[in-house]
């Protein structure tokens, strides 16, 4: 498959805004330019590399390249979505990206509808043929496909658009927060560009890009949110745990580990070292403790870089809540949500000792980590957006006690790659097909099974590369508003497309019939 590279970096050097292109030959233009800028390309394979080390201090302003290829020819284009929860599956290479443009601006402010994808800092085009994603994206030509993919989102989030009038995909890099300084030596741009089947696509991608996923037994069993969402106690979550205990011990599950995992709802959202008195009056440590007993894992969610207006966080700590435009919380979540300054080193201290606390002094093996996008949801402190995801990543990491799973939820994709056992890959599922219509026009990151499960198929390639996928939770239960069409389409994807196959079932009330389907089910997933 025939494609060509061009380039392009702007900059601001003593108040003046200068431009250099770099044709598909190498060619740089103006030349005295390039040569202010110290750009150099290079290629070697299907890696493109371009630095920079500038005579002078220059603010980076744009970086850009241009590949020239056959786009209207393809049969599908794959472009992933900014987050977990935004919809990622192969499309026609015509079809328009849904977003936000059709909501009313108001409401969108009212309800804090961009609050959790890329709508505050990326351009929306409704036009057919104007897609857009971030950090890889691939054309399908049959059984082969064109990947132009990012070798490095730890220095800058890479946004891929989709230009079908013009036959070109276009990567923009996001640039350094900071000017560059004379002499010292920046990479700018780090891209592969490649054509094949697409395993093998993926599997020379990520080699080159270092990324290799983290070691990680699949896992079955339980989580409470879709049962209980946030109304859980002591006396509820045992229940669920006598439940789970009864039917793994009539399952074989050979080749993976139980999980049972406590969801949103044990303490105000930043509270975390401080569970609701009233439902857990002997704190969490007994229910990782009575997991334990039955042989299980014990899981645990947190929100780590955000609190609730009305925790005793943000009452005792207003100062760090970040204040920067862009970062306000979102209205709908709780009692509204407020972003923690992750580079104030007081709240870097408080979140360590939240995700220690929970691992070394209650001993929960595996943390469900949630809206880590609002780590970068506006650049600050001299980072970039790529930059600030990748430091909160290391800090997660080297504040959990060794050994610990961790399943990333809410987290810019790439961001996650290698760096987490398990990744959620899709939006939330409903107790619907497909919630209610007036819904269906909102953000791409919302409620809906069957979006969910398109997404769980769409990123299935990740699989086993850069983590073991998240589906999110099937059901079996009677209350929940499928057709068995549907529930089938549930169950095969699940089986089918990850590492993790967890319910939120009351697993004690199931029938027969209902453990043999669940039988038949986890035999499937560990034959995937």
């Amino acid at each position: 498959m025939k494609a060509r590279i061009s380039l392009v970096v702007e900059y601001v050097r003593d108040g003046k805004r200068r431009c250099v292109g770099v044709d598909a030959a190498g060619d740089a233009r103006p030349a005295d330019a390039a040569r202010e800028l110290g750009l150099v390309t290079r290629r070697r394979g299907d890696c493109w590399r371009v630095e920079a080390t500038p005579a002078a201090p220059v603010l980076v302003t744009r970086i850009a390249a241009a590949l020239a290829c056959d786009v209207r020819g393809a049969d599908a284009i794959y472009l992933n979505g900014y987050q977990s929860w935004t919809d990622s599956y192969e499309r026609p290479v015509w079809a328009s990206m849904p977003g936000l443009t059709r909501v009313p601006a108001p409401l969108v402010k009212k309800h804090r509808l961009d609050w959790s994808g890329d709508y505050r800092f990326t351009r929306e085009d409704p036009l057919p043929g104007r897609q857009h994603g971030f950090g890889y994206a691939y054309l399908r030509y049959g059984a082969r496909v064109l990947l132009a993919a990012s070798l490095d989102e730890a220095s800058g989030f890479t946004t891929i658009r989709e230009d079908a009038p013009r036959n070109l995909l276009e990567l923009e890099k996001e640039p350094p927060a900071l000017a560059l300084l004379p002499g010292k030596k920046r990479e700018l741009m780090a891209l592969f560009v490649s054509d094949g089947e697409l395993g093998a696509v993926l599997d020379a991608w990520l080699a080159a890009a270092g990324v290799q996923a983290l070691p990680a037994r699949k896992v079955i069993g339980y989580t409470s949110w879709y049962r209980h969402y946030g109304d859980i106690d002591w006396g509820v979550l045992t229940d669920d745990l006598e439940g789970l205990a009864r039917v793994a011990g009539q399952v074989s599950h050979e080749g993976a580990d139980v999980l049972f995992q406590v969801d949103d709802g044990y303490a105000k959202v930043g509270d975390w070292t401080r569970p609701d008195p009233t439902r857990f009056p002997q704190g969490m440590a007994p229910l990782a403790e009575a997991a334990h007993r039955e042989g299980m894992l014990a899981g645990i969610w947190q929100a780590p870089f955000i609190c609730e207006r009305e925790s005793a966080l943000a009452a005792a700590h207003p100062d760090w809540v970040l204040g920067v435009p862009g970062s306000e919380g979102a209205a709908f979540n709780w009692s509204g949500a407020l972003v923690l300054d992750t580079l104030n080193p007081e709240v870097r201290d408080y979140v360590a000792e939240c995700l220690r606390a929970a691992t070394e002094d209650w001993g929960f093996d595996l943390l469900k980590l949630d809206f880590l996008f609002a780590a970068c949801m506006v650049a600050h402190g001299g980072k970039n957006r790529g930059e600030l995801m990748a430091d909160a990543v290391g800090l997660i990491r080297a504040s959990v006690a060794p050994g610990t799973r961790l399943l990333f939820c809410g987290v810019p994709l790439m961001s996650a790659f290698g760096a987490c056992e398990y990744c959620r890959v899709g939006c939330d599922v409903g107790l619907d097909w497909d919630d209610k219509p007036h819904m269906r026009l909102l953000h791409r990151e919302r409620v809906s099974t069957k979006t969910s499960l398109a997404d769980a198929r769409g990123r299935a390639h990740l699989d086993g590369r850069a983590f073991g996928c998240d589906p999110d939770v099937f059901f079996l239960r009677e209350d929940v508003r499928l057709t068995p069409t549907q529930r089938a389409q549930m169950l095969g994807t699940d089986a089918r497309s990850g590492s993790v196959l967890l319910t939120s079932d009351d697993m004690g009330a199931w029938t027969q019939e209902q453990l043999a389907q669940y039988r038949h089910l986890v035999t499937e997933f560990l034959r995937a």
